[in-house]
This record gives C-alpha cells, sequence and structure tokens, in this order.
C-alpha cells in the first residue's frame, strides 16, 4: 500500500513539474510578444508621421525585435499547448514552419536594421518586417478576444 501512495505521490509531483515548465514557457512567450509588440510602437508612429524620426529609436526598436524573436524560438515546448494562450494547436503540429517565422522576422530586422538610416528607408523597410508578425499571426494565432 505504501508503494502505491508513494507511486501516486511522484507521478502527482512530476506531472505538476512538467505542468509548471508549460506555464512558464507561455508566460515567458507573452512577455517577449509584448516585447516586439512594445517594439513596434514608435517605429510606427513615425511613418504614420504621429512621431518625429529618430534614428536611434528605430535602430533600438529593430535590435529588440530580433533578438527577442531568436529567443521566442525557444518558448513553445509541445507541453506548452494548453492553457491561457493565444498559440492555436497549428503551431505544434506544423511546428518548423511556425519556427521559421521566427527566423523570417529576425532576418527581417536584422536587415532593416542595417538598411534603414533616415525617414524614407524606415518607410520601405518597416512594411518587411511589420509583414512578418501579420503573417504569423494570421495562421498561428487565435483572434483577440472581444
Amino acid at each position: 500500500m505504501l508503494r502505491v501512495v508513494l507511486g501516486l505521490a511522484a507521478l502527482t509531483v512530476a506531472a505538476t513539474a512538467v505542468l509548471a515548465q508549460g506555464t512558464a514557457a507561455i508566460t515567458q512567450r507573452k512577455d517577449a510578444m509584448k516585447a516586439i509588440a512594445g517594439a513596434t510602437k514608435e517605429p510606427t508612429a513615425m511613418i504614420k508621421g504621429e512621431a518625429k524620426f529618430d534614428l536611434a529609436k528605430v535602430q533600438a526598436a529593430l535590435a529588440t525585435i530580433e533578438a527577442t524573436a531568436v529567443k521566442a524560438k525557444g518558448l513553445f515546448p509541445d507541453d506548452s499547448k494548453d492553457g491561457d494562450t493565444a498559440v492555436l494547436a497549428v503551431a505544434f503540429t506544423d511546428k518548423a514552419d511556425f519556427l521559421a517565422k521566427f527566423d523570417g522576422l529576425a532576418s527581417s530586422a536584422k536587415a532593416a536594421r542595417a538598411a534603414v538610416k533616415d525617414e524614407a528607408t524606415l518607410k520601405s523597410e518597416w512594411p518587411k518586417v511589420a509583414a512578418n508578425c501579420g503573417g504569423c499571426h494570421k495562421v498561428y494565432r487565435a483572434p483577440p478576444k472581444k
């Protein structure tokens, strides 16, 4: 009887640990996505004419997007499919394509960092970066709850 109780206790601890890992990944990726979204605000405002062009801010935003996209690839373990997440199941069944989207985002941000020198180049390069966000959201993210 004691072996059964100990066995069940061990299973409970193991299941709790696995659940905690998945929950931690969800929290970390939410933070990463918020960082990317936050980094897009100032350059988008500059393109719309709502803010003055500032190369240093653009470069910082692009560096944040690039670094966060690279980091985010590791935040989608299989044990984080369920829970408080907007990630659709297809992200886990088509994981290679899904993770390649992060490579595309990082690559476009890096290319934009090299190319953006003024407002005109920001306006030509920024849509390439932003398209990566939209392309991933259309396929792999549940629509926001209203």
